[in-house]
Parts: structure tokens; C-alpha cells; sequence
């Protein structure tokens, strides 16, 4: 991968553009020169602290899935693996880290349904009305007779709705704060990012934002 831009990257930051390069290189299956845009977005990536371990299992999501669905022609941007990189990062974040698989014996499903649920409880009173949801699914899941990955794939889904009624609670000067903090986060790249790609990084960092500084509960199996 080329450098530009100003400055050359330290050891570090060469070491995470090459990894990257040749990964996507092997998924892509043919010889590639990534872009300038290529090269901007891995830098982008290095700059918001996305591990490498993420981004790599995030492009390899994105190959697997574009080769489930049969689809011909060849991905000629690494921007193709910027959502799946994305959503990787947040795996992590949200415990749910790379792609293993929850418990499947139903009583350590039973016991993590139990653990979450008395997290939910001990949250602020303040954010009483954002748990209560949380726990009705909850309750539901117990009762479902759903395997363990349709139960962390619904788990997945309630936490990010806990997660937004959590940031409807929040007062205007809390809102703001966590606004600006995201925005210093992405940086001066926000300026060349797409509509898209900015409402997904913005909505991932206020989500890892939210959970560590309210402390908010991993609604997951994963442990």
C-alpha cells in the first residue's frame, strides 16, 4: 500500500496498512493496488483505534458473505468491507467477539438470561424505563424455546433498542457531550466520509460511548 498524505505512518501504523492490504488482497483472490481512497480509509481505521484483529475478521465477513449469495465480478475497493468491518468492531465491543458461538446447552442459556436480567436491574433508576423493555425481551426469550444463536441474534436487536432508549434519556448537555466526543473521534476525516459510511461510524461510537460511560449491560451469551 502506498503512503500519502502528510507524514509517513510510525512502524505501527505501516504494519496495520499491510496486514490490511493483504488481506483483502488474498480474500480478492487477484493481484490489487489499493487506493489513495483505500488508503485513506484504512488510515481512518487506524485513527479511531479499530483493532486489526477486527478489521481483518470484518473483511473476511464481507467476502463470506458475498460468497453465499454467488455474486460474480470482483470487489475493487476496500470500502466494499467498511460496514462489515464496522459491525466486527462492534462485536467486540458489545462482547460478542469474532464469530463464536453461544452456549448450547439450554441451562447456561437459562443461567446468562438470568445474569443479564439482574444487570438490567441494577442499572440507574433513571434508566428504569429503557431496562423495562430490555426485560420483557427478555422474558420472552426465556419462554421461546429458540436455539442459542436465534436467542443472541434477538439479544443483538434488543440491545441496540436498549441502547437508543438509554440515549432518549439522556439530558440535551449529556447528548452533546457525547456528540462532540464521537465527532473529535472520527476527526478531520469526517469532511471526506460518505452520508453512509458517517451515520455508521457515528452510530457505533456513540453505542461503545454510551455502554462505558453508563455502564450498560452486554445483552448477550457470550461471557
Amino acid at each position: 500500500m502506498s503512503e500519502t498524505g502528510s507524514g509517513a505512518p510510525d512502524a505501527a501504523a505501516r504494519a496495520y496498512f499491510s496486514t490490511i492490504e493483504a488481506e483483502f488482497i488474498r480474500r480478492r483472490g487477484t493481484p490489487f493496488l489499493l487506493s489513495p481512497k483505500d488508503y485513506a480509509l484504512a488510515r481512518r481505521w487506524f485513527a479511531l483505534g479499530i483493532p486489526l484483529e477486527d478489521v481483518t475478521a470484518g473483511v473476511a465477513d464481507a467476502f463470506d458473505r458475498r460468497a453465499a449469495r454467488e455474486a460474480s465480478g470482483r470487489v475493487n475497493s476496500l470500502s466494499y468491507c467498511e460496514g462489515a468491518v464496522l459491525e466486527a468492531w462492534e462485536r467486540r465491543a458489545s462482547g460478542r467477539v469474532g464469530k463464536a458461538s453461544p452456549p448450547e446447552e439450554p441451562q447456561d442459556v437459562t443461567a446468562r438470561l438470568g445474569a443479564i436480567e439482574t444487570a438490567l436491574e441494577a442499572l440507574a433508576p433513571r434508566f428504569a424505563p429503557a431496562a423495562e423493555g430490555a426485560r420483557r425481551a427478555l422474558a420472552r426469550l426465556k419462554a421461546s424455546g429458540k436455539t442459542p444463536e436465534e436467542i443472541e441474534r434477538a439479544l443483538a436487536r434488543a440491545e441496540k433498542s436498549l441502547l437508543r432508549e438509554v440515549d432518549a434519556l439522556l439530558t440535551a448537555d449529556e447528548r452533546a457531550a457525547i456528540v462532540r466526543e464521537v465527532e473529535g473521534r472520527i476527526g478531520a476525516g469526517i469532511a471526506s466520509m460518505e452520508d453512509a459510511a458517517l451515520k455508521r461510524t457515528r452510530d457505533v461510537l456513540v453505542r461503545q460511548r454510551l455502554r462505558s460511560a453508563y455502564s450498560l449491560p452486554r445483552l448477550t451469551l457470550l461471557s
